[in-house]
């Protein structure tokens, strides 16, 4: 209660009391005495009966503070509990986004020792592979030669199997990505990644240059390791700032029945099976018809990790859907030329514009490529198609080294 409170209600009382008083002496015939005695005992009575009740409400006004900070400190140690519950978690998410990215740099690290391994001990017998093929009698050695200078079209077997291993040596292996769009919105959705070496003089090594003597020399698994380490390195920064948009990486027969690179590839992307969305691996409709009881196992490896196939170089429309679906293939690929060509020549099982609603029926899509011209993206939209690739939409691009390096 506050002082002037307190003076108002000693006035109150006091005027109460002397009223009272003045009225018995007047009415009541007391004497005046009696009448100021009984007036102080009223006084007296409505004071202490104020006391009371303000003493009462102050009582009441202290049990429902020290229920209020009871509350509040209740309050508190709630949020202590729940600050203490959230610093747990964020330690123990912590701890296990170190180990994994830890166990990530493990994986890599061996890929990369793997590359020099595999390109130390495969100096010589490559040469000697080479050598063999060309002369068809038996294994000359031949001492290493520093790559030759002369044009790739120039040159030998021997001399461009030089050239792509100093090329993989000095790391001179270039990652390409040519885009994959919707039609007919043409928005980038996807990415197709692609090798290309370079010689000592800066020329470009294409694929159909290289494969012809890296696979019988068996360098195809180590290309196709350097492909892979790249391709994770890429959706990686794809992640950055766009987390739809995925990237297809070529993967040979050969390094499907490589007993030493196989089993270091799975282990590789059991660490990347966040990536099981955007990264699809593509094989060749020859190899994909081709394969045997170690290639269906490899395939089947990576398919339990949650990754998807794509079939590319597609030379006959009429596909075993339901064989490609079991295989967990997902995309398809033809060449713009080859569907409009069958079509047009009545060669395909079924009427043209339900290709792609067949393949959707198995849950695989449909990915025209080779498309050069705008009258072929006229052409191929009969087939309701929904995604395109070609140089209609984007040449293959070489991603800058600093932007591999930002990721490793």
């Amino acid at each position: 209660m506050s002082r002037l409170n307190k003076i108002m209600l000693v006035m109150t009382s006091a005027i109460l009391a002397a009223t009272l008083s003045f009225g018995l002496i007047v009415f009541g015939e007391l004497k005046d005495m009696e009448a100021w005695l009984v007036g102080g005992v009223i006084f007296l009575l409505v004071a202490q009966t104020h006391t009371t009740f303000a003493r009462a409400s102050e009582r009441k006004l202290f049990v429902k503070n020290i229920a209020d900070i009871n509350s509040f400190a209740a309050g508190l140690n709630r949020d202590l509990e729940r600050a203490e519950a959230d610093i747990e978690v964020l330690t123990e998410r912590l701890e296990t986004e170190t180990k994994t990215r830890n166990e990530e740099i493990v994986a890599e690290m061996r890929v990369i020792e793997s590359f020099v391994k595999r390109l130390a001990e495969e100096r010589q017998p490559a040469k000697q592979i080479v050598n063999q093929q060309q002369s068809g009698s038996r294994v000359v050695p031949m001492p290493g030669v520093e790559a030759p200078t002369m044009p790739v079209d120039q040159m030998n077997d021997s001399d461009l199997l030089d050239v792509i291993r100093h090329a993989l040596e000095d790391n001179r292996v270039d990652l390409y990505l040519q885009p994959i769009v919707t039609l007919p919105q043409r928005k980038v959705k996807y990415y197709e990644a692609l090798t290309r070496l370079r010689g000592g003089r800066g020329e470009i090594i294409m694929p159909g240059d290289y494969m012809r003597v890296a696979e019988p020399a068996g360098m195809m698994p180590t290309i196709d390791n350097l492909l892979l380490f790249r391709c994770v390195q890429v959706v990686r920064k794809l992640n950055e700032r766009d987390s739809d948009t995925g990237v297809f990486c070529n993967i040979s027969v050969n390094s499907l029945l490589d007993s030493d690179f196989f089993p270091q590839f799975i282990e590789y992307m059991q660490h990347n099976t966040q990536l099981a969305d955007q990264l699809v691996f593509e094989f060749s409709q020859s190899t994909v018809n081709a394969c045997g009881p170690i290639e269906m196992a490899s395939l089947s490896a990576l398919a339990k990790l949650g990754f998807r196939f794509s079939m590319d170089q597609v030379t006959d429309i009429n596909l075993d859907y339901r064989r490609l679906h079991e295989m967990n293939i997902r995309y398809v690929k033809i060449a713009a030329h080859v569907l409009v060509g069958q079509a047009d020549d009545g060669l395909t099982d079924i009427r043209p514009e339900d290709i792609k609603e067949l393949m959707a029926r198995y849950g695989m899509n449909l990915i025209v490529d080779m498309i050069e011209k705008e009258r072929a993206v006229v052409d191929v939209l009969d087939f309701n198609v929904d995604y395109g690739q070609g140089y209609l939409f984007g040449s293959p691009r070489p991603v800058r080294d600093e932007v591999l390096a930002d990721v490793a």
